[in-house]
């Protein structure tokens, strides 16, 4: 027992000192194959004897609530772990295979966190986020597919709201990935009933200035957002998307009236994190791992919605071109916006 709890504390402190920000444990023939995800990619790192491995994963189950005896449905949780005087939230969910049982554990710092201003390559996209923190009402969509960083910006134009205002905010979430000072922040629990739709509409009787949803799944919620957005509430919300065109589709498939969506929506981005080397420029902020956005507003947006129609505006593709030619990143990275 103690070994296996050894073991599961080293591999955490490993996956941390490498940057990972998941831990994968894939199901073989003859054992576990464990990856880990770091800075986007997936690398493997060692493979475990099956014994080895299923004790772990039992052991990880068990020390985040899950039932250790049921291993035909999925499971999700999560817990707390502190390393170095740093505080971690783990999520952990199982999934049944042919084979064994695998595991995934999202690993997130709890005392750090990226402000604003650390989050942009180019400086023009820090001053057009800084200008969204300063509506008032209205819906904000960020969109972007799975670990491109669209959370870590809601986080950081909240703090930044907190920062300039004091407004009261109330966030929903599935789970809950960083606690905020002074925000009211829901988590997701369908068990008991706490959808997004659900606690969005019990948000709105809860005199919110700022109402943050985690993820825009469903019609009803997608309703609810525009509904928040247009009584003087602002609402920041994530979808997944794979630009701001396909954003204003996505809403159209959930029922949302053009109408009513031109008339509540403020603006639409859409994020790409890059690797970047360590450059200090006039143009661009020093940071070693960054984000790209492209954006729809004003008048773009409203004939975007309006029609339906894709139309021109500067695209992540624009924007990879334009860092890949100021040598920001490298020609494969621009590959994977093509």
């Amino acid at each position: 027992m103690y070994e296996i709890e050894s073991k599961s504390k080293s591999m955490i402190a490993d996956a941390i000192g490498h940057g990972a920000t998941d831990v994968h444990f894939i199901p073989d023939e003859s054992g576990y194959f464990i990856q880990y995800r770091i800075m986007g990619n997936t690398s493997h790192q060692e493979k475990l004897d099956s014994y080895i491995a299923e004790r772990l994963v039992s052991h990880f189950k068990y020390q985040s609530g899950m039932d250790i005896s049921e291993r035909r449905k999925p499971q999700s949780t999560s817990m707390k772990i502190d390393l170095n005087n740093v505080r971690y939230d783990l999520r952990i969910s199982t999934l049944p295979t042919r084979l064994m049982e695998s595991l995934a554990i999202r690993i997130i710092p709890q005392n750090q966190y990226n402000s604003l201003e650390e989050l942009p390559l180019f400086m023009k996209h820090l001053h057009q986020l800084e200008t969204s923190t300063q509506l008032t009402q209205g819906l904000c969509l960020i969109t972007g597919p799975t670990g491109s960083g669209k959370t870590t910006t809601l986080y950081a134009m909240l703090e930044k709201i907190l920062e300039e205002k004091n407004r009261t905010i109330i966030t929903i979430e599935d789970p809950i990935e960083r606690t905020i000072e002074r925000t009211i922040q829901v988590e997701i629990n369908h068990k008991a009933g706490l959808t997004f739709a659900n606690c969005l509409r019990a948000a709105l009787r809860h005199d919110p200035d700022v109402i943050m949803v985690g993820e825009i799944r469903d019609e009803e919620t997608a309703a609810l957002a525009i509904r928040a957005s247009l009584t003087g509430h602002l609402v920041l919300a994530t979808l997944h998307s794979k630009n701001c065109y396909q954003a204003v589709l996505r809403m159209l498939d959930y029922g949302v009236s053009k109408f009513d969506l031109n008339e509540a929506c403020q603006m639409i981005v859409s994020q790409r994190l890059v690797h970047t080397p360590r450059y200090y420029e006039m143009d661009i902020i020093k940071r070693n791992r960054s984000a790209l956005f492209e954006w729809l507003v004003g008048e773009q947006l409203s004939r975007a919605i309006l029609t339906s129609e894709r139309i021109k505006y500067r695209t992540l593709f624009d924007e990879a071109r334009k860092a890949w030619c100021l040598g920001f990143i490298t020609t494969d990275s621009l590959k994977e916006f093509e």
